[in-house]
């Protein structure tokens, strides 16, 4: 039998045939080409696209006009999600969506409580290529960060977030149970033989204490003065590496008492 004759009796087979999906309501074939690319439509939405045939039977298919990840995001990219396989880019989007969006984990989390990502990421193919343009994205041990370009952001979004360091990363890292009421980097020190207000850096994992004094205003001048200058001493020493905005954000940032 020549391949147009088979080509027609799988046409003949296949198309206006309906299948149903494991997730997303029944679809019908609109178009046989070969065993890899059939056309498929959506029923519960008229959403096209094209999956291969032994697809359709198992029912492994996604209708990618629908947001799956918690209600918000869209996985636009095939194979991208898949196990041990799943993308950089996935992991790092599917993470960034479950802040923002799992009920479970923003209880867990409250500093996520309000922050959200921009219309553009809801679809994982744009944070894709946007991931693949930016300064750090391949560095393993690098994360994504969304408030140090604009401090205080709540907002993911390519013109707020980049790739930082670890040791960057850990500059803006709080401790507000551990210092409770009082100023961000000023403790009280219950100790006999001061029985007043400390100002603490850390710096490489370990903080350095400066000084004790009557009023937490003080230990926070204090505080703010050594902070920001630790923070240019990191800055310089990954001039060469990170984002320039991320550099100039670092060497103009200032501590405020309500941070």
């Amino acid at each position: 039998m020549k391949r147009e004759e088979q080509l027609a009796l799988k046409k003949a087979e296949y198309e206006g045939k309906v299948y149903p999906s494991n997730r997303f309501g029944d679809v019908k074939i609109l178009e046989y080409k070969n065993n890899k690319q059939v056309v498929i439509m959506f029923l519960n939405t008229g959403f096209i696209k094209e999956e291969a045939m032994g697809d359709i039977r198992s029912g492994h298919i996604r209708d990618s006009s629908l947001p799956t990840t918690c209600g918000f995001g869209y996985i636009d990219i095939e194979g991208a999600s898949i196990g041990r396989n799943a993308t950089k880019e996935y992991q790092l989007w599917n993470n960034m969506i479950n802040r923002c969006y799992n009920e479970n984990l923003r209880h867990k989390i409250p500093t996520y409580k309000d922050c959200s990502v921009s219309e553009e990421w809801r679809y994982l193919s744009n944070f894709k290529e946007w991931c693949n343009k930016q300064i750090g994205f391949d560095n393993d041990g690098w994360n994504l960060d969304k408030d140090i370009l604009v401090k205080g952001n709540k907002v993911y979004s390519e013109n707020t977030c980049c790739f930082i360091p670890k040791e960057v990363n850990l500059l803006f890292t709080k401790a507000d149970r551990i210092r409770g009421k009082y100023p961000v980097g000023v403790y009280y020190d219950t100790s006999k033989t001061h029985k007043r207000f400390s100002a603490r850096v850390s710096k490489n994992g370990k903080h350095k204490r400066f000084g004790s004094y009557l009023t937490p205003e003080e230990a926070f001048a204090v505080y703010k003065r050594e902070k920001e200058k630790h923070i240019k001493e990191v800055a310089n020493k990954w001039k060469d590496q990170i984002d320039p905005r991320v550099y100039e954000a670092l060497m103009n940032w200032t501590i405020d008492i309500t941070d």
